[in-house]
Parts: structure tokens; C-alpha cells; sequence
């Protein structure tokens, strides 16, 4: 019997002092595995900026007026409101109200405006139910002293919407949201490339 107490007593003890040996390395496996993942985690955030990059010595932007080649009147108003909220919403750039006060200056001409049906109403096959109004444009950014282009962006900005009332309504309706578009892409390619 006692030979047995001894025998069940030196199980407990070997099990025992097994766990613990189980849980400290263990726990050296947890330290070792949470260790390397947040040094692969930082390693993966290596070179990246909160708010992006933008060229040597230039901080602040004049927006120039903006120039409509296109037929329709008055759409260079929208896409000014656009591109001055989209360039504060961006933040990297800050606005100037001269060109004297700026590093550099934003200039954007509107090449086309065009106003397209895309869906036609199921009784009357030749009635447009859905159109497509887009506005093409340039900008570029010209380094205020040196007069050198920085950089250049051709795109577009487009809205889908249904004939309302009359067309000239649903038109005035829709082009915010084609000038916020235009405005966007052209304020990414803009700063984006630097």
C-alpha cells in the first residue's frame, strides 16, 4: 500500500511539474507568436504617411477661375464650389484667396458637357426615361514661381437621373453631383501623383 501511495504520489508530482513545464513553454510559444506578428504588422506599415505626400515647398493653392468652353452656361459654378470643398475635405492643400499668397495654383478649363439618354420609357420606346449628363475637364497645378506644371488631369464626372418634371429641372438637379464627381477625381489626380 504504501509502495502504492509512493508510486500514485511521484504520478501526481511528474504530472504536476509537467504542466507547469507545458505552460511555461507555452507561454514562451504566445509571447514568441505575439512578437513576431506585431513586428510583421509594423513591418507592413513601413513608409506609409497619415495625409499623404505633396512637393517640396508647396503647401498652399490659389483656385483659379475656372473656364467653360462647353455650350451650357453656368456649370463652371458648381464644379468652383466642388473643387474648393473637395480640395478643404482633402486637407493636404490649403486655399488661398490670391495667387500672390499661394506655392502654386490650380487652373481647370471644362472641355464638354454632354447629355445623354440611356433608358427609354417602355410605352413610348422613343421617350428617354433615364439620362447621363457628364462634364469633361483639365486641370493642372503650376508651380506659382517657376510657372513649371506639376501635374495635369483629364477626366470626366457623371450622374445618372430620371426625367422629372421638365428636363431643364432635372438637369440643374443632377449637376451637383457630376460637379462633385469631376471635382474629386481631378483634386486625386492632382495631389495623388506627387
Amino acid at each position: 500500500m504504501k509502495i502504492l501511495n509512493i508510486l500514485l504520489s511521484c504520478q501526481i508530482f511528474l504530472y504536476i511539474g509537467s504542466c507547469s513545464v507545458m505552460k511555461a513553454i507555452m507561454k514562451r510559444s504566445i509571447h514568441l507568436f505575439s512578437g513576431l506578428t506585431a513586428l510583421l504588422l509594423l513591418a507592413g506599415c513601413m513608409g506609409y504617411q497619415l495625409g499623404g505626400t505633396r512637393p517640396e515647398g508647396i503647401e498652399t493653392v490659389h483656385m483659379a477661375a475656372v473656364v467653360n468652353t462647353t455650350t451650357e452656361p453656368a456649370i463652371e459654378l458648381q464644379v468652383t464650389k466642388a473643387l474648393l470643398q473637395r480640395i478643404q475635405f482633402d486637407g493636404r492643400l490649403k486655399l488661398r484667396n490670391s495667387a500672390e499668397e499661394a506655392d502654386a495654383i490650380i487652373e481647370v478649363k471644362l472641355t464638354d458637357y454632354k447629355l445623354t439618354a440611356i433608358a427609354f420609357r417602355d410605352d413610348l420606346k422613343t421617350t428617354p426615361e433615364q439620362y447621363r449628363l457628364r462634364i469633361t475637364g483639365i486641370a493642372t497645378l503650376v508651380d506659382r514661381k517657376t510657372g513649371e506644371t506639376l501635374s495635369e488631369s483629364k477626366t470626366y464626372g457623371e450622374a445618372r437621373f430620371f426625367f422629372e418634371s421638365d428636363l431643364t429641372t432635372s438637369k440643374r438637379n443632377a449637376l451637383p453631383r457630376a460637379a462633385e464627381e469631376i471635382a474629386k477625381f481631378m483634386v486625386d489626380d492632382l495631389i495623388e501623383r506627387w
